[in-house]
């Protein structure tokens, strides 16, 4: 019964679309973003209503993990790289509310 509480991402995000050049690439247009403060004056970026914390930035690339991935008992696995402040790549599956 795990499962009941993953939710899924829209099936447009795993969708690629296909560019001129013949690669293909993922959209994000249809979520909402922002990006936010925590109550402890951290980063956080959250996408349709789901927070997540900075973890590591490279040069523009930022590295971004769920909020719950260090809780005891939920451990998000849900993962955002963004690139000049652009979601490039959004992987793994909420497993809480």
């Amino acid at each position: 019964q795990e499962d009941d509480f993953k939710l899924h991402l829209p099936l447009l995000v795993t969708r690629r679309k296909k560019t001129p050049g013949g690669s293909r690439k993922q959209s994000f247009d249809h979520l909402e973003v922002s990006f936010t403060r925590s109550n402890r004056g951290n980063n956080l970026l959250t996408i349709d209503g789901k927070p997540f914390t900075l973890n590591r930035r490279i040069k523009d690339v930022c590295y971004w993990e769920c909020v719950k991935l260090r809780c005891k008992y939920i451990k998000c696995s849900a993962r955002v790289v963004t690139k000049s402040n652009r979601i490039s790549a959004l992987s793994g599956l909420h497993n809480h509310p």
